[in-house]
């Protein structure tokens, strides 16, 4: 039992030995602690850089240290350090605890600076209490505390130094009090804090340092409370996990690469006064969405490079510049706005790796024509500008656009125009229903567009021998140098010849094909003829409609039926416009009657066409009244008009032609 008291007592003693309490006079503390295994250690009274430097170089079993009541002193050497000479008063001096073992530390109540690397590299420190006078903490102060989880800085402290709290693997917040003066925070003063959260700075921060929280683990970044704030740092959250950002309203500048990397980026409130994107700015990030700028002037290099979900960019009326790559590889990019009336200046390859003609790009109407004649912006979508149903881009609505549809249908490649132009009833989709629409198109007055004559290629209709009540079939025959899978005619019919049944059927040379007729008045009928695998009119010289008129007692004793408005479409869904086609019309059968007059009038793009039986004198009208006389010879007869409804008299018959 006596034995087991006596260790109690000596433990007691050792435990006692390790904690002491000093009241020191500056420059005596070596001579007060002679036992270097303390480890708790408080002193009152005063120090200098002498008594830090002490404690740094010999007590290297402390773990505790408590200097709230201690007055730091002006020291003009310091023997046990070889940094600096002189050293002031009010504060703890440069690296006076670097690498030692403290977990807590209490600082003196009157001191205003922490000089650089005053605690760096102490990997256990847990906990340091600052004083509430502190104005400024050093470059790499408290670099590499690893066991570090929170600070507080007190409402004093103006200046954070560069690395201040670099390596800090374990701080998760660090915030100023209420009524911060801190104005600025120095280079990777926050770098590599893998558990850092949450960072309050206060309202008076001017500058923020390069990489001040690279390699952080913030998720929401909110620094509005920072409102005096003009400009971040360059690559400020480089390869961070951040996922949102809300920066400062007074904001007019993005540090080079300051969220470069960045892959759950994917929102940003910047203000409106944002003026420059830095290169690299959001380079590679998660960015996603719409963004928007009301102040922006330029985007320097690779600012948005390869940020694929964003879908939408709104450049304002102040744009001026984008840097080389600003926006290339934007894969995800659908639509873009720019209100600037000068067309904004461009590096190179702005949007390299973007479609462009996929991208919807609105700009101030009457700089319209200034961006689609510019350099890399002509290559954006800038509206529909089509005839709706135009689906091959030629500027007119006919039956080659039915075969183009087809061939998207079945399968084909087409670029984007032509995609966005397919989906005639924008359903978001390409299918019949587009066919059917377009069909519609070509099927209602007014719909056509005179075009010029641009194929020797012809239709053909035999003359007309026919009597009141009588029903014929007619064949319109193709005489075609060249494949042709669809077309489309409109078939005027004379006083007195009506379609049987109103309907028009495919002929021999069109089998495999469709046909649909639309009446575009009283006596004339559009008809198109389409095949749904664009399959080819088989043979020359054959019918590749066939119709069945009937006359009754209107029909007068002479008359013609006339195709105007005939359109070839082959298997390019190129538009091969043919010269009207007339074929005369005879309410007898006599032989004698249709041979007895058997000159034909017709057009041919801007040509009037007579085929007189014998020489004679044809006299053409124009609608406006004037009229000139043509000699013409037996045969075919060519002549150039202006376009225009013209009369022509011939033989004492008279034929009315348009010349389109």
């Amino acid at each position: 039992m006596k034995n087991v008291t006596i260790l109690a007592i000596l433990l007691a003693w050792a435990l006692q030995s390790m904690a002491i309490e000093v009241n020191n006079a500056a420059g005596n503390l070596a001579d007060n602690i002679t036992d270097h295994s303390v480890t708790v250690l408080t002193v009152t009274g005063t120090m200098n850089a002498e008594d830090f430097y002490f404690i740094g170089n010999h007590l290297h079993d402390l773990t505790e240290l408590d200097l709230a009541n201690v007055t730091i002193e002006p020291c003009r050497t310091a023997k046990f350090h070889f940094w600096r000479h002189d050293f002031p008063g009010a504060a703890v001096p440069a690296g006076a605890f670097a690498d030692m073992g403290l977990t807590s530390v209490v600082l003196p109540a009157t001191a205003i600076v922490i000089q650089q690397a005053a605690f760096a590299g102490c990997t256990s420190l847990v906990t340091v209490t600052l004083p509430a006078a502190l104005d400024s903490i050093g470059n790499y102060a408290f670099a590499g505390c690893s066991a570090l989880t929170a600070v507080s800085l007190p409402a004093s402290v103006t200046i954070v130094g560069d690395g201040a709290f670099m390596r800090c693997t374990s701080l998760e917040s660090i915030i100023v009090e209420p009524d911060a003066r801190l104005h600025t925070i120095g280079e990777a003063a926050l770098m590599d804090c893998p558990s850092l959260t949450t960072v309050a700075l206060g309202p008076q921060v001017t500058t923020m340092g390069e990489r001040l929280l690279a390699g952080s683990g913030i998720a929401e970044l909110d620094l509005t409370a920072s409102n005096r704030l003009t400009s971040l740092g360059d690559w400020m959250m480089v390869q961070s996990p951040v996922t949102t950002i809300r920066l400062p309203e007074n904001l007019t500048r993005l540090g080079q690469g300051a969220f470069l990397g960045d892959k759950e980026l994917t929102g940003v409130e910047m203000g409106n006064r944002l003026q420059r994107l830095d290169e690299y700015v959001f380079a590679c990030s998660g960015l996603a969405g719409e963004i928007a700028f009301e102040a922006l002037e330029s985007m320097d290099e690779y600012a948005l490079y390869n940020t694929t979900a964003v879908t939408t960019v709104g450049l304002p009326a102040s744009m001026s510049w984008l840097g080389d790559y600003a926006m290339a590889g934007m894969t995800g990019l659908e639509s873009m706005t720019c209100d600037a009336t000068d067309v904004p200046a461009l590096g190179e390859d702005v949007w390299a790796g973007v479609n462009q003609q996929s991208v919807s790009m609105t700009v101030p109407a009457g700089s319209k024509d200034l961006y689609k004649t510019a350099e890399q912006w002509k290559e954006f979508f800038y509206g529909e500008e089509w005839l709706r149903g135009d689906v091959n881009g030629d500027g007119e609505v006919n039956i080659a656009d039915i075969n183009a549809l087809l061939g998207i249908i079945l399968g084909g490649q087409a670029d984007e125009a032509t995609m966005r132009r397919a989906d005639v009833n924008q359903d978001g989709e390409i299918g019949i229903a587009d066919v059917n629409s377009v069909m519609d198109i070509i099927l209602s007055p007014g719909s056509h567009t005179p075009a010029s004559v641009n194929t020797d290629d012809l239709l053909l209709l035999d003359d007309l021998a026919i009597e009141p009540g009588e029903q014929r079939t007619l064949t319109l025959r193709l005489s075609n140098a060249e494949a042709y899978s669809a077309m489309q005619c409109d078939i005027a019919l004379p006083q007195g010849l009506t379609l049987v049944d109103g309907t028009v059927a495919a002929g021999q040379a069109a089998a495999g094909h469709v046909t649909d007729s639309r009446g575009m008045d009283a006596s004339t009928t559009r008809t198109v003829v389409y095949s749904m695998s664009k399959q080819r009119f088989d043979g020359q010289g054959e019918a590749v409609i066939t119709l069945t008129v009937q006359a009754d007692a209107s029909l007068p004793t002479e008359g013609q039926i006339t195709l105007t408005n005939i359109v070839l479409a082959d298997d390019n869904d190129v538009a091969w416009h043919v010269a009207d086609c007339v074929a005369r019309v005879s309410n007898s059968t006599g032989i004698e009657d249709l041979t007895a007059a058997p000159d034909r009038v017709w057009a041919e793009g801007r040509s009037l066409c007579i085929d007189a039986r014998t020489d004679g004198v044809a006299q053409v009208v124009a609608i406006n009244g004037m009229s000139r006389d043509w000699n013409v010879t037996a045969g075919v007869n060519r002549y150039q008009l202006e376009p225009g409804i013209y009369v022509v008299l011939l033989n004492g018959r008279t034929y009315k032609i348009a010349i389109k």
